[in-house]
């Protein structure tokens, strides 16, 4: 059983996330749109290996989510190979965002949205930042200093949605944001390696790979609130904040170029992930 959780939750989703960071090395739309395909896909073959097959067509919630992944990776790769050049048209990442953020989220929860105002308030509020997120970075590629708390941030959120699933009594999701957390970080891995061997572009995400990244951790997220017995609404709110300290850490232009060359990413990822801390301590104080 244990060897089961680990393969399926850490060990098959960091090896897929490598795999990933190596094949879509590069700022060419090709690669762009297969890391746009392969993340939101990758999520989907860790729900599967999770919860099992999905009935077709689907009817839980469990079994719709690895659908509507396997839909958002062939949306975002399709559209990336058709714009072939990042979203710089605001409005279209705007609407692209809208649409595969409420229509997922409407399709899981509908009943659920309709009979608990708290949780339909949460999902809202969560929803409104990672729309704001995906207008945000789809304006282009994000500075090279602070290029590494872009992938940083859907990493962070899947690790404070995971522990705040189980503390929230949902083992299902923990278990899947964790494999979430497993394949950003192999991807992560792969391209801080890169980077130590001097490629400054490593942590790199263009146009639609960015939203893919951001999507399918906010789909876990999603899964979470809707579903979650007692997960704290703060916890979930504060889980999807660290792309915003992206968006300050780009637009300020921090550098840290003072710092040892090979400490500047995580620098940048510690900064990212404090909304994640504070979304941790927040769901332990709830669920003590």
């Amino acid at each position: 059983m244990l060897t089961q959780i680990l393969l399926t939750t850490v060990i098959v989703p960091l090896l897929i996330g490598a795999a990933i960071a190596l094949i879509g090395r590069g700022n060419k739309a090709g690669n762009i749109a297969l890391a746009a395909l392969l993340v939101p896909v990758a999520a989907a073959i860790a729900s599967v290996s999770i919860e099992g097959m999905p009935a077709l067509p689907p009817i839980a919630a469990k079994h719709k989510l690895p659908v509507l992944l396997v839909i958002g990776g062939i949306t975002f790769g399709g559209v990336s190979l058709v714009l072939k050049r990042s979203l710089h048209q605001r409005w279209i990442a705007g609407l692209i965002g809208v649409i595969s953020l409420a229509l997922p989220a409407w399709w899981l929860g509908r009943n659920v949205l309709a009979a608990n105002s708290m949780k339909a308030t949460t999902l809202a509020i969560v929803l409104l930042i990672v729309g704001i997120q995906l207008f945000f970075i789809s304006d282009g590629r994000s500075r090279k200093a602070s290029s590494a708390a872009l992938p940083a941030a859907p990493l962070a959120t899947a690790i404070a949605t995971a522990l705040t699933a189980i503390l929230g009594g949902y083992i299902g999701m923990a278990q899947l944001n964790g494999a979430l957390a497993a394949l950003f970080g192999g991807w992560m891995l792969v391209r801080y390696i890169s980077y130590l061997r001097g490629n400054e572009d490593a942590f790199m995400l263009d146009g639609l790979a960015a939203i893919s990244f951001i999507w399918t951790a906010a789909m876990g997220v999603t899964m979470t609130t809707l579903f979650s017995p007692s997960a704290a609404p703060v916890a979930l709110v504060l889980a999807v904040a660290p792309i915003v300290v992206f968006a300050v850490l780009s637009k300020c232009d921090f550098s840290f170029a003072h710092q040892p060359r090979f400490l500047r990413p995580l620098i940048f990822g510690l900064l990212t992930a404090l909304p994640a801390i504070a979304a941790i301590l927040v769901a332990v104080s709830a669920a003590g």
